[in-house]
């Protein structure tokens, strides 16, 4: 014991501990770019955020979706990044990248370590000003663009919250579907893209946002050098159609294949600039729970709490998102198909009506406070979040609001929630929408901001994050703790070997016949958090193999998946990963009085024959999967390699042939699943029903090309140059770093650093990929179809 204390204590424990967003310098350049840069020296790694203050709102009327149809052609070639290196490249140097389309702006996000800022840059700013959009990439991306419509047309929720928001407004752009419909889909040419580009993809539309381990001298240097020569002029935007006034309720109804009788409820929100947007947060903590801030994180619905005001209308959720101009506050949930839809109502418009007549007490108060901080914390965990925080708010002029948030909360008074209530929470103010399972539609046809003042940002933070130490004991199961001071909240995850059944349980995770037993808290909660975990250890039970019986073909699939496993004997706790700005001395007590490791049984797979499910309901979209054996966690490397050279993500072989050239598909999802014994490789996709066997051929014969056709040498290397990078930078929250230290406990028994996991990647040799290519070749390919549908 002594000398695990003696090493825990060479961590500096911080009670403030924390991304200080207040640190960023905030710059107009000349061309109008707006720059905002925030040194942190934690993780050798960058991240960037993009936001061009285009999105939905600004679409066209007969061509709703353009913004984000363009999205997905900025991901394609450009000048100095033909074919898609755009997106290759930052896969080769073990980045990660994506984008999304929202209502006031698109987002394009890169994290990569440190060496590539310069390649992060020009990728950045080719898409600003050198992208290729090419007439021939057209109908392919139009495919995936559908294809990604399609999905979200399989899920009834999202349906029912299109409907909603669409008769929330009436006459203002929000009201505008991010993906848009089906035929202006269709509509879209390419004279409109290449309109869309030279009108919006503009230096004065743009924030960029640089967090992580640079100097912010240099990097503005370097950022004025490849971006300032930009002079694209931006096209004036004409203004906002506004809402017509309210003259009361209203009201729509759906019938559609459900497993759920669905409601949702819309008031409206203010603008995240507007004064009342921090008593709005309290007030949803108060009447529920909040998610904090972080679109990126964004769940679409925090569930509210069993002591919550709103517990007694049932299943219920609220929303709430920032936006640049006054939007939607959201109760969502689901109630039995004989409920009294009227009851519903009253029992939530009564609770709002109680909060604007009467003030909640002092108590009540603090703790809603309380929780709003919480969340805040967790919003901003990461470079990535950082970066992405920074970007947004600026992008929709509440910069200056977001980086006084926190002190804002703190001043609200439960006089401002009541008014907030009385005001934005009216009868007469909300729509109401209803869905109830029903027969499928019979056409299948889918239904400038303030800038802030400049800020010359303060001296980057000097401290590096200390590397993970293993603490062993002859009694207890080992644990892994990572110091890290991103953020002011600590993540826990432990794993039990089998599969098991308790309040925070999560069967198969975080990998195939194990399960993770994991929960975050604030810091300054880490002594209640470990006392749940030892908890949940305690009593967690054997759980029984899943059956597959989702009616969703992507959920199915994954049954599928998970059911060709042979379930090892149930075990118990294998290990316990810690992270975060935990004290160590708690650390320490915590895994001194963990229950002994049980030795992990091993777990096979079968795959067998080809499968090809019909589902009772039909369905937009159809899912295709693959799955084949590999070997365990402490092998898997040139599976990995193999796998990456096959497909990951948009590209690889597979991926660049089915999406961006042939439009197969809109996203393909590979992952290596590692048992405690054997592992699998499993590829899922969402196709359209004319394009399955299309898909399926093709999916076959690149699998089978592996063979036929090696990886060559640049493939190999650039794989292992992507896994290495990921090793560094794919790690970056807590509950990542804690599943992150599981994972390498899986393959090696304890935390690897980087230069080691190098090494034993080096020592991967071509024969061992081929022959893991050789073995991905047999496995099964699993169709799940709607019902009456080819």
């Amino acid at each position: 014991m002594t000398v695990v204390l003696m090493l825990l204590l060479c961590f500096a424990t911080s009670a403030q501990a924390r991304l200080d967003l207040s640190r960023a310098s905030v710059e107009r350049l000349d061309n109008g770019l707006t720059l905002i840069l925030l040194e942190d020296r934690t993780f050798p790694v960058v991240s960037i955020q993009t936001v061009y203050r285009t999105g939905a709102k600004d679409d066209p009327d007969g061509r709703l979706g353009l913004a984000h149809f363009f999205e997905h052609m900025a991901f394609r070639g450009s000048k100095n990044f033909p074919d898609t290196g755009l997106v290759s490249e930052i896969y080769a140097a073990g980045g990660e990248w994506h984008g999304y389309t929202w209502i006031d702006n698109t987002n394009y996000f890169a994290t990569a370590p440190k060496e590539s800022l310069q390649l992060l840059l020009d990728i950045e700013a080719d898409r600003m000003a050198r992208l290729d959009v090419l007439k021939e990439d057209v109908e392919a991306e139009r495919g995936a663009v559908l294809a990604e419509m399609n999905g979200y047309l399989n899920d009834p929720d999202t349906v029912l919250f299109d409907t909603l928001i669409a008769a929330h407004f009436l006459t203002h752009p929000y009201r505008n579907n991010t993906i848009g419909y089906a035929e202006d889909v269709k509509a879209i040419t390419h004279a409109d893209l290449r309109e869309f580009y030279r009108r919006h993809y503009a230096p004065q539309n743009v924030v960029i946002a640089l967090v992580g381990d640079f100097d912010r001298v240099e990097v503005r240097a370097a950022v004025i050098k490849k971006f300032g020569k930009i002079k694209k002029p931006a096209e004036a935007k004409a203004p906002l159609t506004g809402e017509i006034p309210r003259t009361g309720e209203r009201r729509v109804r759906l019938s559609l294949p459900s497993d759920e009788k669905l409601f949702k409820i819309a008031y409206p929100a203010p603008a995240a600039s507007h004064p009342d947007f921090p008593a709005f947060l309290v007030l949803q903590a108060l009447i529920g729970e909040t998610s904090g801030v972080n679109f990126n994180r964004n769940d679409w619905g925090t569930p509210v709490g069993d002591n919550s005001l709103l517990a007694t209308a049932g299943d219920v959720r609220t929303w709430i998102i920032p936006t640049a101009e006054q939007y939607a506050f959201v109760i969502s949930g689901a109630a039995a198909e004989q409920s009294h839809e009227r009851k519903t109502e009253e029992a939530i418009q009564g609770v709002f009506d109680k909060m604007a007549k009467a003030p909640v007490s002092n108590e009540t108060l603090t703790a809603a406070k309380e929780e709003t901080r919480a969340a805040l914390a967790f919003d901003v965990e990461t470079t990535e979040d950082a970066a992405h925080q920074l970007a947004y708010f600026a992008g929709i002029g509440a910069l200056d609001q977001y980086l006084t948030l926190q002190a804002a909360i703190e001043k609200v008074t439960a006089d401002d929630v009541a008014r907030v209530a009385a005001g934005y929470l009216r009868k007469d103010r909300r729509t109401i929408a209803w869905l109830e399972p029903g027969a499928p539609p019979e056409s299948e046809t889918a239904q400038i901001a303030t800038e802030a003042d400049a800020r010359s940002g303060a001296p980057a933070a000097g401290d590096t994050a200390p590397a993970a130490v293993e603490i062993r004991s002859p009694r207890s199961a080992p644990t892994f703790f990572q110091k890290s001071d991103l953020s002011p909240t600590v993540a826990v995850t432990a794993v039990l070997g089998g599969r098991f059944e308790c309040n925070f349980c999560e069967p198969d995770s975080p990998v195939f016949d194990l399960t993770a037993i994991r929960e975050s808290a604030p810091a300054w909660d880490s002594d209640k958090l470990f006392d749940v975990i030892s908890r949940e250890i305690a009593f967690a039970a054997p759980k029984e193999s899943p059956v597959a019986a989702s009616d969703d073909p992507m959920t199915r699939l994954d049954e599928i998946f998970v059911g060709m496993f042979t379930p090892a004997d149930h075990a118990g706790l294998l290990a316990v990963a810690i992270s975060g700005d935990a004290d160590a001395r708690a650390v320490a007590r915590f895994a001194n009085g963990l229950p002994s490791a049980s030795p992990a049984n091993p777990s096979s797979i079968t795959t067998g024959e080809d499968l090809d499910i019909v589902l009772d309901a039909p369905k937009t979209q159809h899912a295709v999967g693959y799955i084949a054996a590999a070997p365990g966690a402490a092998d898997a490397l040139a599976t990995k390699i193999a796998l990456y050279i096959l497909s990951h993500g948009y590209e690889g072989r597979l991926g660049k042939e089915a999406i961006s050239r042939r439009g197969l598909a809109y996203y393909i999802d590979t992952q290596y699943r590692a048992g405690t014994g054997g592992g699998a490789v499993t590829i899922a996709a969402g196709v359209d029903p004319e394009k399955v066997d299309a898909f399926k051929a093709l999916l076959k014969s690149e699998i089978a090309r592996l063979h036929s056709a090696p990886p060559s040498s640049a493939e190999i290397a650039e794989a292992k140059r992507h896994l290495l990078g990921r090793k560094i930078s794919a790690a970056q929250s807590n509950e990542e770093i804690a599943d992150a230290l599981i994972r390498d406990f899986l393959a090696t028994g304890g935390p690897e650093s980087a230069e080691a996991f190098a090494a034993r990647l080096d020592k991967v040799s071509r024969e061992d990929i081929l022959n893991a290519a050789e073995m991905l070749q047999k496995g099964a390919v699993v169709t799940v179809r709607g019902k009456g549908v080819d």
